[in-house]
């Protein structure tokens, strides 16, 4: 069993690599290849690519990282976890009739002036729907706040409230919140992993941008049990962990600065969601069996080609002076001035 990691800039490179791995087939024919994937698009995209170099191409599942999450519960778990009470839907209902006991004491007086002209209760309704979407959050993201405040140990001030309430919505709930039983499925994995039944014989997430600790926790867990192939779009090929645009570096110190570059200002300003997922998958590449590079530098012929090299290079800012003489007639890379956003994608 092992977690194996894969990482290019190319797309049509990672596809390669997945229609490799899947090239032995299963040990029956109905068995389905679990491809985790982040959207239909590209669930459609992926089945033509390797229909394309297999010649057909069949019997794939592509779960979304959270369905995917909850079919390795229902495996693990017996009986399957009922985590229906802490849907952010029903949440709110709970929360909406908790607040009437709880308002009227010291650690809720911000959330009472708040309510203070909520003369139809709508105020309550659309708060209470806020911090349930909040706390559904909280266990996806922060589950182990969410402990803490379950021990009742010591929070800060500005948590206070929201620990009451939490634990008021946890106090006799035989249910589960996810954050919870992804505690669990991670501490047992060693003597549990075994036991899990019908797990697949191998898992491969593609093209995912990015995905919480969360997952990633439950990934490595499930790699001892099984094979997980993660395939991921990296923009280059250099360690990018320590990148900042210039407007970010500004507001440190002056003894911080020295510790960043701006390595490529396009990325270094557009690519801090894609930077903190690249230190995660490092951590977690620690564990991985297979780190798997294929990066390809696509050339100056045009200005996208020029500006792809940079980013791989993590060059490109200027600072030499050097300038790059390119075809008046290039088109690979347009700039749209539209009304909006959606407009100009």
């Amino acid at each position: 069993m092992a977690l194996n990691l894969f990482t290019s800039n190319r797309m049509e490179v990672l596809v390669d690599a997945l229609a490799s791995t899947l090239r032995e087939p299963p040990e029956s024919p109905f068995t389905k290849e679990v491809i985790v994937v982040q959207s239909k698009g590209m669930q459609r995209w992926l089945s033509m690519q390797l229909a394309s170099r297999y010649g057909v191409w069949a019997n794939g599942h592509y779960p979304f990282p959270n369905a995917m999450v909850q079919e390795l519960f229902e495996k693990f778990f017996s009986p399957s976890p009922d985590s229906s009470s802490f849907a952010p839907e029903v949440m709110t209902w709970r929360i909406l009739r908790l607040l009437d006991d709880l308002l009227d004491s010291a650690p809720f007086a911000s959330l009472n002036q708040y309510l203070a002209d909520d003369h139809n209760g709508l105020k309550r309704f659309q708060l209470s729907e806020k911090i349930a979407d909040t706390f559904d959050q909280y266990t996806l993201y922060r589950s182990e706040m969410l402990g803490r405040w379950e021990k009742a140990l010591p929070e800060p001030a500005e948590e206070a409230w929201q620990a009451i309430l939490w634990r008021q919505l946890a106090l006799g709930n035989d249910g589960q919140h996810r954050g919870k039983l992804k505690e669990i499925f991670c501490s047992e994995r060693g003597f549990r992993a075994v036991e899990m039944h019908d797990v697949p014989e191998r898992i491969a997430l593609f093209g995912i941008s990015y995905l919480p600790k969360f997952h990633l926790d439950i990934l490595s867990a499930v790699s001892t049990a099984t094979e997980v192939n993660l395939f991921l779009l990296s923009p280059t090929r250099e360690y990018w962990g320590d990148i900042m645009s210039k407007k970010a570096s500004a507001r440190l110190s002056a003894s911080e600065r020295p510790l960043r570059s701006e390595g490529n200002p396009l990325l270094a300003s557009l690519g801090t969601i894609g930077r903190d997922f690249s230190e995660m998958i490092i951590d977690l590449s620690d564990e991985a069996f297979i780190n798997e590079e294929s990066y390809v530098d696509p050339g100056e012929s045009t200005l996208l080609h020029a500006l792809q090299s940079d980013i791989l290079k993590l060059s490109g800012t200027g600072e030499d002076g050097d300038k790059r003489v390119l075809d008046s007639l290039d088109r690979s890379l347009w700039i749209h001035s539209c009304h909006s956003p959606l407009r100009e994608i």
